[in-house]
């Protein structure tokens, strides 16, 4: 595809006057350099110039031209010739993506834990810790002891922020940078997203991307778990808040607000006269049924707890669940019911091809899969395979590193402001 000025010209509109249309060889030229360092990256061995431009239907001066550029960048290398061509005569250059030449460091945020993570532009975790917390941790605390984990990742691998690709966080909730609109549960603590990004930016002198957990976890299943060969994915997140990640055509759908996904907010019908409609989160989130269950709790289930408590708390309630207490399953049942039909609901309006699970009720998977794939079965037109997260806690994390990369390839290729 050649790269020079030219210019489209179409003789006559409907009012007689001469049309002219001027392509921006610019991002032309932009969109070659991308195609190209894609093309580049899926081949760890290396690829030469001549077979990159024959796979992509690109002249070899373009080619050639837009190699140099990412070369002249240095986020491409040259790593000798190709000994396997089998032809007589000068061998091929190949080139080869270098995939340190940035490093990607990542804050995952939970309730009860923030998990760390510092990898290369290959997504491969070079160091990766978790520090736990209390929900209501101080907010500027918290960021400083962010802001001195993030060092220590990088001191550990004796690299400086002039080394940093970027810094992404995910955090639960309603994001929105442009506007610095940030809408929680207070349960997760008071976040202020301009004190967050103003810090990080500040501190480390580089690029600060925030994104909703949830959306993080969907990225991290289709580009590296049990999504990655879906076009149209729904992923489910249920434990601490519920929520869904929705991937369409192959891109993140987060709405014209940033805000899609929130089906934790679909209001549930009351179950009593005069009852007002109550949220689906605050029904079977991990706190509402927790508060279900101790709301009566019987003398058989006391009697199991360990000595001295006195209510079910979560680790508890696995431990009764595995035990098939029935007190417990009956809410466990109905838990993964509502769910389900959440679920089905999003189904008919969406028609994903693959659903994935993840989130703390994972823990219940042998009960939640069979009964939530029941439900789309019984009540979905196409029902669709439902599927347990391949990547557990770690999903956030690599969606993250996948949100750096797109945003750091972009800039390179100057798609990015």
């Amino acid at each position: 595809m050649q790269t020079s000025n030219y210019a489209l010209i179409f003789p006559f509109t409907r009012s007689g006057e001469r049309m002219k249309q001027t392509i921006n060889t610019r991002h032309v030229r932009a969109i070659n350099q991308r195609t190209i360092l894609d093309a580049i990256y899926q081949h760890p061995d290396g690829i030469s110039r001549a077979e990159l431009a024959r796979s992509l239907n690109m002249s070899k001066p373009s080619m050639a031209d837009n190699a140099t550029a990412l070369l002249d960048i240095g986020i491409i290398e040259e790593i000798g010739e190709d000994a396997n061509t089998g032809k007589l005569g000068r061998k091929p250059v190949l080139l080869s993506f270098r995939s340190d030449f940035k490093y990607i460091a990542t804050i995952d945020f939970y309730l009860y834990d923030t998990y760390f993570a510092l990898s290369n532009l290959r997504s491969e975790k070079l160091n990766k810790f978790k520090i736990q917390q209390t929900p209501m941790t101080d907010f500027k605390l918290w960021i400083q002891m962010c802001a001195n984990a993030i060092s220590v990742l990088m001191n550990a691998q004796n690299i400086s922020s002039d080394n940093l690709a970027a810094i992404a966080i995910s955090l639960p909730g309603i994001i929105n940078p442009e506007e610095k609109k940030y809408i929680v549960s207070l349960k997760y603590g008071e976040f202020d997203m301009a004190y967050l990004e103003d810090y990080f930016q500040t501190h480390f002198h580089v690029p600060v991307l925030i994104r909703n957990s949830t959306n993080a976890a969907a990225l991290g299943e289709f580009y590296y778990g049990a999504g990655k060969n879906c076009k149209n994915l729904l992923y489910i997140s249920c434990g601490q808040g519920v929520g869904s990640g929705l991937i369409l055509n192959g891109k993140l759908y987060e709405g014209s607000h940033l805000a899609s996904g929130e089906f934790g907010n679909f209001l549930v019908p009351p179950s009593l006269p005069g009852e007002k409609p109550r949220k689906l989160e605050d029904r079977i989130s991990i706190e509402g049924v927790l508060s279900a269950i101790n709301a009566s709790l019987p003398d058989s289930v006391l009697q199991k707890l360990p000595d001295g408590e006195t209510t079910v708390d979560f680790s508890s309630m696995i431990e009764l669940w595995k035990a098939k207490d029935p007190y417990i399953r009956s809410f466990t049942h109905k838990t993964f019911s509502e769910l389900g039909w959440a679920i089905s609901c999003l189904q008919s309006v969406i028609d994903c091809e693959k659903i994935i699970i993840g989130g703390e009720y994972l823990a219940f998977a042998e009960e939640m899969l069979p009964t939530i794939t029941q439900i789309l079965h019984e009540t979905s037109s196409l029902p669709v395979e439902v599927a347990v997260s391949d990547l557990w806690n770690t999903g956030g994390t690599l969606g993250l590193i996948a949100t750096c990369q797109e945003y750091y390839f972009n800039k390179i290729c100057s798609l990015e402001g």
